[in-house]
C-alpha cells in the first residue's frame, strides 16, 4: 500500500484534492483507479519515503483482536452474499458500511483496495491475521482455487462456531471450581479477621484455659489482622506473576498444563476440550484437501495446551518418518485405544475426515456433559475439604466454651 497525492474533477464537476492510500506502485495505476470511479484526474503523484513514514505514523492504530463470534458472523455474511450472486468487493463494501467498528471498517476498506489493485482475496487477507486466522486463510485459498469460495467461507464460519463452543464450555466448566475455592478462601479470611477475635475477647474476659488448637487459631487470627493488607497484596501479586509467567514462559505453561492434566476433575475437562479441538481442526483441514503434514503444522500452532502441542509434534515427526496416522497417534498416546481404532478404520477406508468429525462430535458432547455435571463431580471433594477446615476452626473455638459451660454447671 502506498500514498498518493491527487487532484480530480468529480462527476458532479467539483474539484477536490487530498491523499489516498492505494495498493499500487506507480502513479499511472493510481490515476486509472481514481478515473475508474467516474472522476477526471488532474494530478496524481506518489508520496515520497519521508511523507509515507509521517502518514503511516499519523494513521497508526493498534490492531484490536476480533473475537470468534464476530469472525464467524462476518464470514457467514460474505458466504451468503456470494451465493446470492453479489460480487466479493460489493459484499465486503456492504459489510464495511454496516459495521459499527471503525477499526474493522477501515481494515475491510483496505482489503477492498488491495483486491481492486489486482490482489486475490487470500493475498489481501494475509495482511490481517487478527481478522482471518491461519485456518480460515487456507480455506479461502482452497475456495479460490476450486471456485467454491462461498462454500469454504461457510465451512470456516461453522468451524469457528464449533471452536468457540468448545472454548466456552471449557471456561464454563473451570469457572465453578475456581469460584468454589475463591469463596472458601474468602470465608477463611472472614473467620480469622472478624469472627475469631470476637470469640477470643470472650475467652479473655472469662479467663478460660485454652487448648493448643485454639492457641494456634488465635495466632493465625492475630497474623491475619496485623497483615491483612500485605496478605491481599502478596496474593494479588502472586496471581499476577503466575498469570504473566504462564503467558510468556513456555516452560511455565508446560508445567501448568501438565499439572492440570494430573488433577482428577480438571484432567477430564482438559482432555475432552483438547481432544475435541484436535479432531475438529484435523477433520476440517483434511476434508478441504490440505495434506496431513501441513494440517499437523497448523494444528500444532493453533492448540494452546503445551503438553498436547508437544505430542502433536511427535505425531508429525512419526508421520514424516513414514508411519501411519493411527500408529503415530497411538505412539504419542493422545487418544484412547477405541479412538485410535476409529482413526485406523478411517485411514484404511479413505474416510478419515468423516471419522474425525464423528470423534469431534463425541468429545463435544462429553465436554457439554461435563459442564452440566461439574458441580456434582466437585461437590464431594469440596464438602470434605471445607468440612475438615471448618471443623478444625469450630472445634478449636468451641472446645473452650464447652469447658466453660461445664465449669459453670459444676
Amino acid at each position: 500500500m502506498n500514498y498518493f497525492r491527487y487532484k480530480i474533477i468529480e462527476p458532479n464537476g467539483v474539484i477536490s484534492s487530498g491523499i489516498v492510500k492505494l495498493p499500487y506502485e506507480e502513479a499511472d495505476s493510481a490515476l486509472a483507479h481514481l478515473e475508474r470511479q467516474g472522476a477526471t484526474a488532474l494530478f496524481v503523484k506518489k508520496v515520497g519515503p519521508v511523507g509515507r513514514l509521517l502518514l503511516a505514523l499519523a494513521s497508526f492504530r493498534l490492531k484490536k483482536k476480533i473475537d470468534r463470534p464476530f469472525q464467524s458472523e462476518f464470514l457467514a455474511n460474505i458466504s451468503l452474499m456470494l451465493s446470492s450472486g453479489v460480487t466479493l468487493t460489493a459484499a465486503l463494501e456492504e459489510i464495511a458500511e454496516s459495521s459499527e467498528r471503525p477499526d474493522f471498517r477501515a481494515d475491510i476498506k483496505d482489503i477492498i483496495m488491495m483486491i481492486q489493485g489486482g490482489a486475490t482475496f487470500s493475498e489481501a487477507a494475509e495482511h490481517y491475521p487478527h481478522i482471518f486466522p491461519e485456518t480460515v486463510l487456507h480455506l479461502i485459498k482452497i475456495g479460490e482455487e476450486t471456485g467454491k469460495l462461498d462454500r469454504t467461507l461457510m465451512d470456516a464460519s461453522e468451524h469457528l462456531k464449533r471452536i468457540q463452543n468448545i472454548i466456552s464450555d471449557t471456561k464454563q466448566a473451570l469457572m465453578y471450581p475456581c469460584f468454589v475455592f475463591l469463596a472458601m478462601g474468602g470465608g477463611l479470611i472472614f473467620w480469622f479477621y472478624y469472627v475469631v477475635p470476637k470469640i477470643v475477647s470472650l475467652f479473655e474476659e472469662m479467663d478460660v484455659s485454652l487448648p493448643q488448637i485454639t492457641i494456634m487459631l488465635i495466632r493465625i487470627s492475630d497474623f491475619v489482622q496485623s497483615y491483612i493488607v500485605e496478605i491481599m497484596l502478596i496474593v494479588a501479586l502472586f496471581v499476577l506473576l503466575i498469570f504473566s509467567a504462564y503467558r510468556k514462559s513456555r516452560k511455565m505453561k508446560q508445567a501448568t498444563d501438565n499439572l492440570i492434566l494430573r488433577v482428577p476433575v480438571l484432567k477430564s475437562i482438559a482432555n475432552a476440550s483438547n481432544l475435541a479441538f484436535v479432531t475438529e481442526y484435523l477433520s476440517l483441514l483434511l476434508n478441504v484437501g490440505i495434506d496431513i503434514m501441513q494440517s499437523m503444522n497448523i494444528l500444532k500452532e493453533s492448540i494452546s495446551n503445551e503438553v498436547y502441542r508437544q505430542k502433536l509434534a511427535e505425531v508429525k515427526a512419526a508421520i514424516g518418518r513414514g508411519e501411519g496416522i493411527s500408529g503415530a497417534f497411538k505412539r504419542a498416546r493422545i487418544f484412547p485405544p477405541f479412538v485410535v481404532r476409529m482413526i485406523n478404520v478411517g485411514e484404511q477406508s479413505g474416510s478419515l475426515p468423516e471419522q474425525l468429525s464423528r470423534i469431534a462430535e463425541d468429545y463435544r458432547r462429553k465436554l457439554a456433559m461435563l459442564v452440566s455435571t461439574i458441580g456434582k463431580l466437585i461437590e464431594p471433594a469440596v464438602l470434605v475439604v471445607a468440612g475438615v477446615i471448618f471443623a478444625i476452626i469450630v472445634g478449636g473455638l468451641f472446645l473452650p466454651i464447652y469447658d466453660l459451660i461445664g465449669k459453670i454447671s459444676g
